[in-house]
């Protein structure tokens, strides 16, 4: 007797977040970030974000972005194998998603001025913007997803594995424990955002950092919040895509307030 042949394996739901597609629909931000580096020339600023992330390989100073354009290079061939076996690559879903971040990028800001007066915040206290380039522009843009996969994608992931465990030691099971976990992840990961960029957590890197604001600080916990709330609605590529075009408006010297 003949076996009949295995179902096949029910498709991913519409909309599913896909870290591999996320990360290849955000390609263009990273490159836009080493072509901002190569432009500005040796003393170019590095982002915060990407010196965490490769804090390991500080020795090799400049040379480090071999090591960083090698490791976008493994992680492209990754993505794309990932996606072939799986339910397909596809250039207009990767389009469509890096489209829906660039317009939801527009909307953060008048959104965020919103939540700001909604909190009833204290007024922000921001210095005058730096000189416009297009190298700082692009580093500026670039900068972006790297924050997103540290604060989104890391610490966002770390802060609901242990929540999660934490509760389910406790005998908690079910939804509830799930959105708990989502709860404290976004909380954290949102004010882990916001301190990161002080002066306090910056001089650690050697860097010049903000001084505490109490506006500004809640400033950027709210952009946090919506930026999480993106990640986990439409993944990585939408939420870096939207603080890219954010970073951007920042840079042309846009006010929102």
């Amino acid at each position: 007797m003949k076996r009949a042949p295995a179902a096949a394996p029910a498709p991913a739901p519409s909309g599913t977040p896909s870290l591999a597609a996320g990360y290849l629909a955000s390609l263009p931000l990273f490159l836009a970030y080493e072509f901002g580096l190569l432009l500005g020339g040796p003393g170019a600023a590095r982002a915060s974000a990407e010196q965490v992330a490769f804090a390991a390989f500080r020795f090799l100073g400049p040379e480090v972005r071999w090591v960083r354009l090698g490791l976008l290079a493994l992680l492209t061939l990754a993505a794309v194998l990932h996606l072939r076996r799986g339910a397909g690559l596809e250039p207009r879903a990767l389009a469509r998603a890096a489209g829906l971040g660039i317009l939801l990028g527009v909307a953060l800001g008048p959104l965020l001025v919103l939540a700001h007066g909604w909190l009833a915040a204290a007024a922000l206290a921001v210095g005058d913007p730096a000189p416009r380039a297009l190298p700082r522009v692009l580093r500026l843009i670039g900068a972006a997803p790297w924050e997103e996969a540290l604060f989104r994608v890391g610490a966002y992931a770390c802060a609901y594995f242990v929540a999660r465990r934490l509760l389910e030691f406790f005998g908690l099971v079910g939804r509830p424990v799930q959105a708990a976990a989502e709860l404290f992840a976004l909380l954290l990961s949102s004010l882990s955002f916001s301190a990161f960029h002080l002066h306090g957590v910056q001089a650690w890197l050697g860097l010049r950092g903000e001084r505490f604001d109490t506006g500004l600080f809640l400033w950027r916990v709210s952009a946090g919040l919506l930026l999480g709330g993106l990640f986990r609605w439409r993944g990585l590529a939408v939420a870096a895509w939207s603080h890219a075009v954010f970073n951007l408006g920042l840079a042309l010297g846009i006010k929102l307030l």
